[in-house]
């Protein structure tokens, strides 16, 4: 019960304070979980796989523990098809940030399950 009032917690604190894009889909499986950004760049985490497509574009992505942590940072050289493999702890949340050369900030959240 703890933990889910923590995760709401920042749920709720992350998309007033962090104008994080509102998470559309919902997980097709209990081991993967989709999100859509901007109809530009769709993230997945599968079987400890982080897969990213999208745009055309050249960047950097960090990934952070929900207490700030910076868990990865790799520079991309294009988003339009990512595979990182990563393993995250399950039933914890992450923030996903990626940053393009053109200037655009995508700031989302996954839960891994």
């Amino acid at each position: 019960m703890k933990n889910k009032l923590f995760s709401y917690c920042f749920l709720l604190f992350s998309s007033v304070f962090l104008k994080a894009v509102p998470n559309y889909s919902s997980p097709i499986s209990n081991l993967q979980y989709s999100i859509q950004l901007d109809n530009e760049l769709n993230i997945i985490y599968q079987n400890n796989t982080l897969l990213i497509k999208g745009i055309h574009i050249n960047g950097n992505i960090k990934i952070y523990s929900i207490i700030g942590n910076i868990i990865m940072e790799m520079n991309i050289q294009d988003f339009s098809e990512v595979v990182i493999p990563i393993t995250l702890e399950r039933q914890n949340l992450y923030i996903i940030r990626i940053e393009t050369t053109d200037n655009r900030i995508f700031t989302n959240k996954i839960v891994t399950h």
